[in-house]
Protein backbone atom coordinates (compact mmCIF):
# COMPACT_ATOMS: atom_id res chain seq x y z
CA UNK A 1 0.00 0.00 0.00
CA UNK A 2 1.84 3.19 -0.86
CA UNK A 3 1.17 6.32 2.03
CA UNK A 4 -0.23 9.57 0.85
CA UNK A 5 1.72 12.25 1.99
CA UNK A 6 1.14 14.50 4.89
CA UNK A 7 1.72 17.80 3.51
CA UNK A 8 -2.11 18.54 4.66
CA UNK A 9 -1.53 17.63 8.07
CA UNK A 10 1.69 19.13 8.14
CA UNK A 11 0.46 22.53 6.91
CA UNK A 12 -3.04 22.55 9.45
CA UNK A 13 -0.27 21.90 12.40
CA UNK A 14 2.19 24.43 11.48
CA UNK A 15 -0.85 26.51 11.11
CA UNK A 16 -2.03 26.13 14.89
CA UNK A 17 -5.24 24.52 13.27
CA UNK A 18 -6.26 20.82 15.08
CA UNK A 19 -9.30 19.35 15.00
CA UNK A 20 -10.83 15.21 15.61
CA UNK A 21 -13.69 14.04 14.95
CA UNK A 22 -15.17 10.55 16.43
CA UNK A 23 -17.67 8.38 14.43
CA UNK A 24 -19.49 5.36 15.98
CA UNK A 25 -22.12 3.43 14.62
CA UNK A 26 -24.52 1.18 16.64
CA UNK A 27 -27.84 -0.37 16.32
CA UNK A 28 -30.82 1.74 16.35
CA UNK A 29 -34.51 1.44 16.63
CA UNK A 30 -36.07 -1.56 13.96
CA UNK A 31 -32.83 -2.59 12.66
CA UNK A 32 -32.04 1.02 11.62
CA UNK A 33 -28.32 1.94 12.38
CA UNK A 34 -27.41 5.65 14.46
CA UNK A 35 -24.55 7.19 13.91
CA UNK A 36 -23.05 9.43 16.23
CA UNK A 37 -19.80 12.14 14.75
CA UNK A 38 -18.46 14.35 17.85
CA UNK A 39 -16.46 17.01 16.06
CA UNK A 40 -14.17 18.98 18.54
CA UNK A 41 -13.91 22.49 17.27
CA UNK A 42 -10.45 23.74 15.99
CA UNK A 43 -8.01 25.16 18.43
CA UNK A 44 -6.39 27.88 17.08
CA UNK A 45 -3.20 29.89 18.23
CA UNK A 46 -4.73 32.61 19.79
CA UNK A 47 -1.76 35.02 18.92
CA UNK A 48 -2.65 34.65 15.52
CA UNK A 49 -6.28 34.88 15.24
CA UNK A 50 -7.62 37.45 13.23
CA UNK A 51 -11.25 38.84 11.86
CA UNK A 52 -12.25 42.14 9.66
CA UNK A 53 -15.61 44.00 10.22
CA UNK A 54 -15.93 46.82 7.39
CA UNK A 55 -17.74 49.50 8.75
CA UNK A 56 -19.60 51.10 5.46
CA UNK A 57 -22.00 54.51 5.13
CA UNK A 58 -24.72 52.94 7.79
CA UNK A 59 -23.63 49.39 8.32
CA UNK A 60 -21.23 46.87 9.78
CA UNK A 61 -20.23 43.78 7.29
CA UNK A 62 -20.96 41.42 8.53
CA UNK A 63 -23.33 42.58 11.13
CA UNK A 64 -22.97 39.68 13.53
CA UNK A 65 -19.29 37.52 13.66
CA UNK A 66 -18.24 34.94 15.42
CA UNK A 67 -14.77 33.98 16.07
CA UNK A 68 -13.30 32.08 18.96
CA UNK A 69 -12.13 33.13 22.42
CA UNK A 70 -8.70 35.63 21.63
CA UNK A 71 -9.11 36.43 18.11
CA UNK A 72 -8.46 40.04 17.23
CA UNK A 73 -11.39 42.01 15.95
CA UNK A 74 -10.42 45.35 13.11
CA UNK A 75 -13.49 47.60 12.28
CA UNK A 76 -11.89 49.81 8.98
CA UNK A 77 -13.80 52.62 8.00
CA UNK A 78 -14.41 52.03 4.42
CA UNK A 79 -17.36 54.20 3.94
CA UNK A 80 -17.36 58.19 2.95
CA UNK A 81 -18.53 59.50 6.61
CA UNK A 82 -17.92 59.35 10.20
CA UNK A 83 -18.48 56.46 12.38
CA UNK A 84 -17.80 54.78 15.23
CA UNK A 85 -17.69 51.74 17.01
CA UNK A 86 -19.49 51.41 20.74
CA UNK A 87 -20.17 48.62 22.77
CA UNK A 88 -23.87 48.14 24.22
CA UNK A 89 -22.47 47.23 27.71
CA UNK A 90 -19.27 48.59 29.60
CA UNK A 91 -16.29 50.56 28.29
CA UNK A 92 -13.70 47.92 27.90
CA UNK A 93 -13.81 48.60 24.15
CA UNK A 94 -14.88 50.61 21.40
CA UNK A 95 -13.76 53.83 19.41
CA UNK A 96 -15.59 57.43 19.62
CA UNK A 97 -14.64 58.08 15.93
CA UNK A 98 -13.85 56.05 13.02
CA UNK A 99 -12.65 58.23 9.84
CA UNK A 100 -12.13 57.12 6.04
CA UNK A 101 -9.69 54.86 5.56
CA UNK A 102 -8.94 54.20 9.59
CA UNK A 103 -9.00 50.54 11.58
CA UNK A 104 -9.66 50.30 15.62
CA UNK A 105 -8.98 46.84 16.77
CA UNK A 106 -9.80 44.90 19.69
CA UNK A 107 -8.69 41.48 21.02
CA UNK A 108 -12.10 39.51 22.49
CA UNK A 109 -9.97 37.02 25.69
CA UNK A 110 -13.88 36.27 27.14
CA UNK A 111 -16.28 33.90 25.48
CA UNK A 112 -19.96 35.57 25.29
CA UNK A 113 -22.00 38.17 22.95
CA UNK A 114 -20.51 41.88 22.19
CA UNK A 115 -23.52 43.93 20.84
CA UNK A 116 -22.06 47.52 19.60
CA UNK A 117 -23.06 50.40 17.36
CA UNK A 118 -22.57 53.43 15.50
CA UNK A 119 -23.65 56.37 17.66
CA UNK A 120 -23.98 58.27 14.69
CA UNK A 121 -26.43 56.19 12.42
CA UNK A 122 -27.97 53.80 15.13
CA UNK A 123 -28.61 52.41 18.22
CA UNK A 124 -28.41 49.38 20.19
CA UNK A 125 -31.72 48.14 18.41
CA UNK A 126 -31.99 49.49 15.31
CA UNK A 127 -30.00 51.40 12.56
CA UNK A 128 -26.06 50.41 12.08
CA UNK A 129 -25.22 47.44 14.47
CA UNK A 130 -23.69 44.79 14.84
CA UNK A 131 -22.24 42.06 17.02
CA UNK A 132 -19.37 40.01 17.74
CA UNK A 133 -19.88 36.02 19.08
CA UNK A 134 -17.04 35.06 20.97
CA UNK A 135 -16.92 30.55 21.70
CA UNK A 136 -14.81 28.93 23.89
CA UNK A 137 -11.60 27.84 22.62
CA UNK A 138 -12.09 23.48 22.10
CA UNK A 139 -16.21 23.82 21.99
CA UNK A 140 -17.10 20.63 20.79
CA UNK A 141 -21.23 19.43 18.87
CA UNK A 142 -22.61 16.19 18.22
CA UNK A 143 -24.82 15.25 15.47
CA UNK A 144 -26.62 12.24 15.79
CA UNK A 145 -28.15 10.86 12.07
CA UNK A 146 -30.37 7.86 11.90
CA UNK A 147 -30.74 5.66 9.03
CA UNK A 148 -33.58 3.80 8.09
Amino acid sequence: MRSRPLRPVAAALAAGVVAATLATTVPGPAGAQTSTTTTTAPAVASSSTRARVEVGDNFYKPERLEVPVGTRVTWRNEGRILHNVVPVKGKAWGTRSLVTGKSYSYRFKKPGTYAYYCTFHGSPTSGQRGSVVVTAAGSSTTTTTTAR
